[in-house]
């Protein structure tokens, strides 16, 4: 029988441990390319001598100021980051529809390196860019013996079509054909929180063990947004620790 933890008691717990207690020697970023049929993506490594590596796609060419200090936080706690620009890859514009030419043997590539370095992977992507894990996914669990450690799934955004209230929600066709462990991630202030039950009973229909959380008071894209207020700014502040956390929900007990 699994012992219930609060979210948030788990979350305040990870943070306040000074990291010097989790420091394992991290170096500053590098960058590799990664040569495959389809395109050459070069990838930002954050390297840490840790047994995880977070493999991240944020599809905005990488250069969110957040994202790059909380891959460096979590270098420096021992999560390896590495975080591949898919859209200067394929010379792609930062736009929606450019996810449909991202092919997905390209990403199960980048997957296939991740592995060689012998660590415990897991994919983490946020809005409609968790299509991409979802599908990658699904390919290399089709393909591959030794599955992806799990997924992040930060506010995901998977309608095919805006949903009809009162209807069943139609999703793009990678749900539900995964089985790694899952974490959904939503914010308090969307109304795609009300989503989240709908969204992971379709992930679980192939074997998937999925975790929802709801982060109070922020929004979607909460550490991007120009006009983000104090609890956005705050929960931003954090990302490195609730990654942590969403590790530690998905079975990780090496951080």
């Amino acid at each position: 029988m699994k012992t219930m933890i609060n979210f948030r008691t788990v979350l305040l717990l990870i943070t306040m441990v000074p990291a010097l207690m989790f420091a394992t020697g991290a170096q500053a970023k590098v960058l590799k390319n990664i040569e495959t049929d389809d395109a050459d993506i070069e990838v930002r490594v954050f390297p840490a001598k840790g047994n995880v590596l977070l493999l991240g796609f944020p599809c905005d060419e990488g250069r969110s100021i957040a994202e790059e200090k909380t891959a460096q936080s979590l270098a420096d706690d021992g999560v390896e980051v590495w975080m591949p620009d898919m859209l200067g890859g394929f010379m792609l514009p930062k736009v929606k529809s450019s996810l449909a030419d991202i092919s997905t043997e390209t990403i199960t590539a980048i997957i296939a390196e991740a592995k060689k370095t012998g660590k415990k992977v897991y994919l983490i992507a946020s809005g409609p860019d968790t299509e991409l894990v979802l599908r990658a996914a699904s390919q290399w669990e089709a393909e591959q013996d030794e599955p992806v450690s799990g997924a992040i799934l930060l506010f995901p955004r998977l309608f095919k079509s805006t949903p009809v209230p009162g209807e069943v929600p139609e999703y793009v066709d990678s749900v539900g054909k995964t089985q790694l462990p899952i974490m959904l991630l939503e914010g308090g202030r969307t109304p795609n929180r009300w989503g989240l039950n709908s969204l992971s009973q379709e992930l679980q229909k192939s074997g998937s063990d999925v975790t929802s959380k709801v982060i109070p008071k922020v929004r979607g894209y909460f550490f991007k947004r120009q006009d983000a207020n104090r609890s956005e700014d705050v929960v931003t502040s954090q990302m490195a620790g609730l990654i942590k956390v969403s590790l530690f929900y998905l079975g990780e007990n090496e951080i």
